[in-house]
């Protein structure tokens, strides 16, 4: 036995011992599949037919399955039916909320039978104690907080003895291929259904990739001189916080040449200041004695280019000022809206010019761009979609559900790879992906496949052939070898073994592929 079935068996064994001890009302018998008679007016999802000694119906609508056993119906006999009710959100028991049964039709008045939910999560017992002897509609109600559920099992006789009641199921002999995983297993585990649905899915081709985001995406900001990083007022900014462009990220305070200094520079720029200022004061006065005629022209003339002299000193030692960052220093901003997701400096830090101090992120739009080798270039045309798988994990990602748009499907063959680049877009809602990642990427072709198609979850790998399990009830399932079409993301489409209206388990297939290696006796005569 694998390391796996070892783990998984005690689920399977604790799911059977919580069936055998659970109280739901009558014997199933010895596990036999007798066929209640044909004419109970089911739709093709229901299945209804004898269990041991009564009758059993599964039965869905958009928001709850419905599995439920009763005995046949007679005047004045109290008829338990085990109604067991299952979400298809979650998969999950329903465990508040009221269970109704009516009976309706035959000319007679109406008959109302309720029940709150049993000491079981996910089973009610309301009893059926019929007052007629007509042909009666059996419809099954499910009420609680948040869903309505209303299931009609179609028409059912009610007996007039007890006698004729029990002898109206026909003897079937149990059905040994059958394959039964209970309801109270399937609550305990990581378990659901799917039906079998006619689709339109289109071949693809597989090939490498990498998610990606556009060029006007990405920044990676670099210290444009050398010098000390200093933070903004605000602090820098963490890993993973937005940023819009133009906000201040950093200072730096640049290193400057021989022995000055930031200090050096502001007093040679208030020493020039304070001469010009002198020098322009001095040009002023003397002019004034010249129209008084106490100076000659000479004096006013030296005055104007002393002026002129320390002017250009100033200049220049306000142009070096600027030129080192002013009194703030060089201050480095954002070129683009985003995320940061590297910071390579500290406060205090020496960088010198070019040195990568930030990069952010644009993620909002993402790009996948699958490799896809040359010799399934021809039979990919012109690309229809993709989808992809992040290496590691499952989840299929379509990006058909994500806004996915070609960009570019005509670049030339790598000489070294010889494959070519197919470059599509997308929305990353919520940053969920991230740039850089490897994927397996599926890009779609003009060819297409209409017909049975399943999730890929409900596959298993049997010994090499490709097998599902289908319902046969809502706790008895077929082991069916299928044919696969293609594969299209999370969806297959299937050449041959289902057929549209049918329902297979799409989680915890593997679980039932156990159960059916289990033990013979495995799920028989347990009481509900």
């Amino acid at each position: 036995m694998s390391r796996l079935s070892l783990l998984l068996a005690p689920i399977l064994l604790l799911g059977l011992a919580a069936c055998g001890a659970s109280d739901h009302g009558y014997d199933h018998g010895d596990g036999g599949h007798a066929h209640a008679d044909d004419d109970h007016g089911h739709g093709e999802d229901d299945h209804g037919h004898g269990h041991g000694g009564g009758v059993v119906v599964t039965d869905f609508t958009g928001t709850a399955e419905l599995f439920v056993e009763f005995p046949p119906l007679a005047v004045g006999r109290d008829s338990p039916f085990a109604a067991h009710f299952t979400r298809l959100d979650t998969f999950a028991p329903v465990a508040e909320g009221e269970a109704i049964v009516r009976l309706s039709g035959g000319g007679v008045g109406e008959e109302v039978f309720r029940a709150d939910p049993s000491a079981t999560a996910g089973i009610f017992r309301p009893v059926v104690t019929p007052r007629s002897a007509a042909r009666r509609r059996v419809t099954v109600e499910l009420v609680t907080g948040d869903l309505t559920s209303v299931h009609d099992l179609g028409e059912y006789q009610v007996f007039r003895s007890v006698d004729e009641a029990d002898a109206s199921l026909p003897e079937e002999a149990e059905d040994e291929t059958l394959i039964p995983f209970l309801k109270e297993q399937q609550w305990k585990v990581e378990f659901g259904t799917a039906p079998v649905e006619t689709e339109t899915l289109a071949r693809s081709v597989s090939a490498p990739g990498t998610l990606t985001v556009s060029p006007n995406s990405e920044a990676r900001v670099a210290a444009t001189a050398d010098g000390l990083v200093s933070a903004p007022s605000g602090g820098f900014p963490d890993l993973g916080a937005e940023v819009r462009s133009g906000d201040i990220l950093a200072r730096i305070t640049p290193r400057l040449g021989g022995d000055l200094d930031r200090a050096s520079l502001d007093a040679e720029r208030a020493s020039a200041e304070a001469a010009l200022e002198a020098a322009r004061a001095e040009r002023v006065r003397l002019e004034a004695l010249l129209t008084d005629g106490a100076v000659p022209q000479r004096r006013v003339d030296e005055a104007l280019t002393l002026e002129r002299q320390a002017e250009a000193r100033f200049n220049a030692a306000e142009s070096r000022a600027q030129a080192a960052g002013g009194s703030s220093g060089v201050l480095v901003r954002a070129p683009i809206d985003g995320r940061v997701v590297e910071i390579n400096i500290t406060p205090g830090a020496f960088v010198s010019s070019g040195d990568l101090l930030f990069h952010i992120l644009d993620d909002d739009q993402m790009r996948l761009v699958a490799r896809v080798a040359e010799a399934d270039m021809a039979r990919l045309g012109s690309p229809q979609g993709a989808f992809f798988r992040i290496a590691g994990a499952d989840t299929v990602h379509d990006l058909d559900a994500l806004g996915g748009r070609l960009i570019s499907a005509r670049a030339g063959i790598d000489p070294v790879t010889r494959t070519a680049p197919v470059v599509f877009e997308f929305d990353n809602p919520d940053g969920a992906l991230r740039s850089g990642a490897s994927v397996t990427a599926g890009v779609r072709t003009s060819e297409t496949f209409t017909g049975p198609v399943i999730p890929a979850t409900a596959l298993i790998d049997d010994a090499g052939q490709d097998v599902v399990f289908v319902m046969a009830d809502g706790e008895n399932w077929e082991r069916r070898v299928v044919t696969i079409a293609l594969r299209d993301g999370g969806r297959v489409g299937i050449a041959s073994g289902l057929e549209a209206g049918e329902r297979v388990v799409s989680r915890g297939a593997y679980l039932v592929h156990l159960a059916a290696t289990g033990p013979a006796e495995a799920g028989h005569g347990h009481a509900h």
